[in-house]
């Protein structure tokens, strides 16, 4: 064989085995969170599915990178442009986070948008023991003590912290928010007696939910969930106030279009199995969804104007406060 047909050949087969080689070395899994949360549970539950059904060639590293209400770990992720072997967990933080001025760009230009797995109600919680048996309850205690009663959420400015916001504006009740790094600390406090309620995300509280030792006075959602019926909304009780939570896979900007399909694809399969379906979408009460590419992308455009004016106005909350 000829140097020249030799030479011919490798360049025909180059492109096929550069497509075929992804992922070609341990993928960082990011959670910009602390361990125990809702986003560390979702990165966990996927690698989990795709580690059960041997879909990567590779280990897919989960690293919590943890502090700034998910900045450190979503700045880390944006840091990394070009590279195809990390990933994170995403949260609204990717579009609030530029909003806020805690993230130099957003889902557009800093950020590869995968795919947009589920939508999380959030809720305000309790423990059974709380002497608040309905969110009246808890809307009359505080009334009666403006500033008196605790609700935790994870992180300032973030998706919590407007709940929070949000709820006191529709109740006309004041209350302490306190800030945590993750989920898993929330609920933690709530259990320690720490805080007298706590914005869940469902999957956040589900196993004190089941065990009988916490109980969901609300969900901040347009209808009662199917798989919690005897949850009523914020709205029904005259609290009228909705807010929600995406929850997403996203890589770097750049990434190697090779790699955007090869975790869209496998992305498919892990939200069409069974164990995602029924342990973590029914169990956790979460909506799912499996939307990529500009539909994902339109949906976080249209989180932009909400963030912005609930960020706007709980700012201007806290200053009147102080």
């Amino acid at each position: 064989m000829s140097r020249l047909l030799l030479a011919a050949l490798l360049l025909a087969v180059a492109p096929l085995a550069a497509a075929q080689k992804y992922p070609s070395r341990t993928v960082e899994v990011v959670v910009p969170y602390a361990p125990g949360g809702g986003t560390d549970n979702l990165m966990r539950t996927i690698t989990g599915i795709i580690d059960e059904n041997k879909w990567s060639p590779v280990p897919l590293n989960v690293n919590n990178r943890a502090g700034g209400s998910g900045a450190i770990g979503f700045n880390y992720l944006i840091n990394k442009k070009g590279d195809s072997h990390v990933i994170a967990g995403a949260t609204p933080m990717i579009v609030s986070g530029k909003i806020e001025g805690r993230l130099p760009g957003n889902h557009r230009d800093a950020m590869t948008v995968l795919m947009i797995v589920a939508i999380d109600e959030l809720m305000l919680s309790v423990r059974t023991e709380s002497p608040f048996k309905t969110v009246d309850d808890f809307v009359k205690a505080a009334k009666a003590k403006p500033g008196g009663l605790t609700v935790g959420g994870t992180a300032t400015l973030t998706e919590d912290h407007i709940f929070t916001y949000l709820f006191e504006k529709a109740a006309g009740i004041q209350v302490k928010y306190v800030p945590f790094n993750s989920g898993g600390e929330v609920t933690a406090a709530l259990m320690g007696g720490h805080i007298d309620a706590a914005v869940e995300n469902p999957n956040e509280i589900v196993s004190q939910i089941e065990a009988g030792k916490a109980k969901n006075l609300a969900v901040a959602a347009q209808k009662r969930l199917k798989d919690a019926p005897d949850v009523p909304t914020f709205a029904e009780r005259g609290y009228k106030f909705y807010w929600e939570q995406m929850r997403g896979v996203v890589g770097p900007a750049n990434m190697d279009p090779a790699a955007v399909k090869w975790w869209q694809d496998t992305l498919k399969k892990v939200v069409a199995t069974p164990k995602w379906q029924n342990d973590y979408i029914k169990r956790n009460l979460l909506t799912p969804t499996d939307w990529t590419g500009e539909q994902a992308l339109k949906y976080l455009d249209s989180l932009n104007e909400k963030y912005a004016e609930a960020i706007k106005g709980l700012k201007a909350a806290s200053a009147g406060q102080k």
